[in-house]
């Protein structure tokens, strides 16, 4: 399972964002489940579970990590893709141009690591040339 799963269209973002299949996606967590346990979690039938595990899996959102035959019968479990989903700039503003840089830091080195940061904007952070934003996101 990947860190993030940036979201690139419109699509995606209607997609996810469908009320059971954002229960779905946050149910999921990290530990698979099958469609009859998500029915059980979330007090919805089978077979609107499948229809919804069905639209997230075609879109690349869920994936089947385990199966596993029971009295005939393939049981399925899925997981997300990613711990997080964030929607990508450019689909709100088709004039920003997105650089992605991923990386991680230790809890402890944080506070530092902000410092640092606000010195480089008060170095950098003058009110001439072009705009930039920095997003940082914590994922658990």
């Amino acid at each position: 399972m990947k860190e993030v799963h940036i979201l690139n269209s419109l699509e995606e973002v209607n997609i996810i964002s469908d009320p059971i299949r954002l229960k779905i996606i946050l149910t999921l967590g990290t530990s698979p489940k099958t469609a009859q346990d998500l029915s059980d979690a979330l007090g919805v039938s089978r077979s609107k579970i499948h229809y919804h595990l069905k639209i997230l899996e075609q879109n690349g959102m869920i994936e089947v990590v385990d199966t596993e035959l029971i009295n005939g019968i393939t049981q399925k479990y899925f997981l997300p893709v990613a711990r997080a989903f964030i929607p990508s700039s450019e689909i709100f503003n088709k004039n920003l141009e997105e650089k992605i840089l991923s990386f991680k830091i230790p809890d402890d080195s944080f506070p530092a690591f902000e410092k640092e940061m606000k010195a480089l904007i008060e170095k950098y952070g003058k009110d001439e040339g072009e705009s930039y934003q920095l997003q940082i996101y914590k994922l658990s």
